[in-house]
């Protein structure tokens, strides 16, 4: 008789990085069944994750990565943030919390309901510095590790899927330079119009290098978290642009694999997103990290991978340190083994061996 493992606070499996913590924690425990339930209508495919209306009770619990405690309302507390804490209530003593992010907006009143929470869990493993020191000077035992989706490895048949999918936009990967994107909201704070100005100025800049700028679509999810518009407006002042949208291509992989697949045989990555820098690196390449938050802001710290804030981005001097990561490698294999072992610790004090 196997375990069922249920996945708490999920958000969607219409944003890459997020299907590829689904993907990632249903791997980490293979020889249990792992269900979670979405919020999209037509969720996509997560290899091994069966989806459910409601997941019902489970022998244990997974409160998945990401920055899913976000308190939009500074100072109150909103009802989605409540409403996430709760759902730690089932069952904390079979609970832990893996690879989470403490977004900014979460503090004060917020973030003293969350040390409150997390205090009762098994275990919590964070995935950035600061989130842990946070969590350390607030009585709350928690473990330093790193993202989950750093578990993951390109496959040989991504990237050939991903070169096909490429070559047939008349993009050639030797040339390609991938950029990622985002809108802006309260969760997080950037000027829109001064990211696209940035963004259309790194596009032009790169184009006049040799490189092929395209922006990568990396999330269709709801409010600010679709790229497709920004991505549009950028192309319509850069005739010159491609767009990689893996939602509307056909292809047999998850969407999340032929992304990492492109970003392991492109030329260069500028990561704007956490999880293209997450994805990149777990290929083994180095992207150009150029962060907006706390999650980010550490892979360049931790890791040693060049970047800098949106804040301080220039991309007429920042372009010779974009294109000298073209020939970068990363050690991927360690890092890996490192997440899988923190998983492993947490996963143990939930269920017993």
């Amino acid at each position: 008789m196997g375990h069922t493992i249920g996945l708490l606070n999920t958000y969607s499996t219409l944003n890459i990085g997020d299907a590829a913590i689904y993907t990632a924690l249903t791997a980490l425990v293979s020889e249990a069944k792992v269900v979670a339930q979405f919020q999209d209508l037509e969720p996509n495919y997560i290899p091994g994750l069966q989806i459910l209306p409601q997941i019902g009770t489970c022998n244990a619990y997974i409160s998945v990565g990401g920055d899913i405690f976000n308190n939009a309302r500074e100072g109150l507390i909103t009802k989605a943030f409540i409403k996430n804490l709760l759902q730690l209530q089932r069952s904390p003593r079979h609970t832990f919390v893996f690879g989470q992010s403490i977004p900014r907006s979460c503090h004060g009143l917020s973030f003293q309901a969350l040390a409150f929470f997390w205090r009762r869990l098994a275990a919590v493993c964070v995935r950035d510095v600061q989130s842990h020191q946070r969590l350390i000077q607030a009585g709350v035992k928690a473990i330093l590790s790193f993202d989950v989706a750093f578990s993951l490895s390109v496959t040989e048949e991504a990237k050939i899927r991903a070169k096909q999918v490429l070559q047939a936009l008349d993009i050639s990967p030797d040339s390609a330079a991938l950029i990622s994107l985002r809108a802006f909201d309260s969760m997080y704070s950037h000027d829109n119009q001064q990211f696209q100005t940035q963004l259309v100025t790194l596009s032009r800049n790169l184009y006049k290098q040799g490189y092929q700028p395209v922006l990568l679509i990396q999330s269709q999810a709801y409010g600010a978290d679709n790229d497709l518009a920004v991505a549009e407006e950028i192309a319509r002042q850069v005739p010159e642009l491609k767009i990689f949208n893996p939602f509307v291509v056909t292809h047999e992989l998850p969407n999340w694999q032929l992304v990492m697949g492109a970003l392991a045989i492109c030329r260069l990555i500028v990561a704007i997103r956490y999880h293209t820098a997450v994805l990149a690196l777990a290929s083994g390449k180095v992207p150009f990290n150029l962060y907006y938050s706390n999650k980010g802001k550490d892979l360049t710290q931790r890791l040693g991978i060049p970047g800098c804030s949106l804040e301080e981005f220039n991309p007429h001097t920042d372009i010779n340190a974009i294109a000298a990561t073209a020939d970068a490698t990363f050690d991927d294999a360690a890092i890996r083994q490192q997440v899988k072992q923190d998983f492993q610790t947490c996963y143990s004090q939930v269920v017993p061996k």
